[in-house]
């Protein structure tokens, strides 16, 4: 009889919480360590584009045989192909879309341009750099989208905001995309900052580590996304 009431006790006891994430996550760290500390867009407007592929360099980091600098020159070029707009520059869903079309290359096969040129194309091998990671890419990376892009809307969820740091947390940066895009590589829950804590992250137009409020985060981001990296099956 007593071991029945302490069965049932259990399991009226609900739910266990979900740990809290830490106070405090840098990836700065890794990200130096792997070689891919920030690079300058220069005057172009291409944040969304340098965002993109920071974020897939990273995956590929894990599941490549070793860290490459990629080039957002092709990803700037492979996004046209998708949205047909011929500009410079492009949403994150237009970036990644370009990335499932037509892969990626590395930075040495086709350098970051000063100025744009829209009649620009890919070398021939860049194209099969590109496609032949495209390839290896189809079971090893996988885009996660926390808040897609929808025209006009701004802010996160509490939930949303709650993910982002779980992601962070969990070793993978996010891709936070606002009127300036940037990497999201770290936080710090700090009461005295706007909102309750800042955001540490990879910034092109700085070419530096930079920081954002959690406050901006929570109302000014449009859209959110992170890109995991698996290692090949053995």
């Amino acid at each position: 009889m007593r071991l029945l009431v302490l069965l049932l006790l259990a399991g009226c006891a609900g739910p266990t919480r979900p740990t809290p994430p830490p106070t405090q996550v840098d990836l700065r760290p890794a990200l130096e360590r792997l070689g891919l500390p920030p690079r300058a867009q220069g005057p172009r407007p291409t944040c969304s584009i340098f965002t993109t592929c920071s974020a897939i360099e990273f995956a590929l980091a894990h599941c490549e045989p070793r860290p490459v600098r990629m080039s957002p020159e092709f990803l700037n070029w492979a996004a046209n192909q998708c949205s047909h707009d011929n500009q410079d520059g492009d949403f994150f869903h237009q970036a990644l879309a370009g990335f499932e079309r037509e892969g990626l290359c590395s930075e040495a096969r086709e350098p970051y341009a000063v100025a744009w040129d829209p009649a620009g194309e890919p070398p021939p091998a860049a194209l099969e750099e590109a496609h032949a990671l495209r390839e290896r890419a189809r079971s090893r990376i996988a885009v996660h989208w926390i808040v897609p892009w929808v025209p006009n809307r701004f802010g996160l969820s509490a939930e949303q905001f709650a993910q982002v740091k779980r992601v962070l947390a969990s070793g993978w940066p996010v891709a936070a995309g606002a009127g300036h895009s940037r990497l999201l590589v770290g936080y710090r829950d700090d009461p005295a900052a706007e909102g309750g804590g800042v955001f540490t992250t990879c910034d092109s137009a700085l070419a530096a580590w930079s920081e954002v409020s959690y406050r901006f985060v929570r109302e000014d981001v449009a859209d959110v996304f992170w890109v995991e990296g698996r290692p090949a099956a053995r």
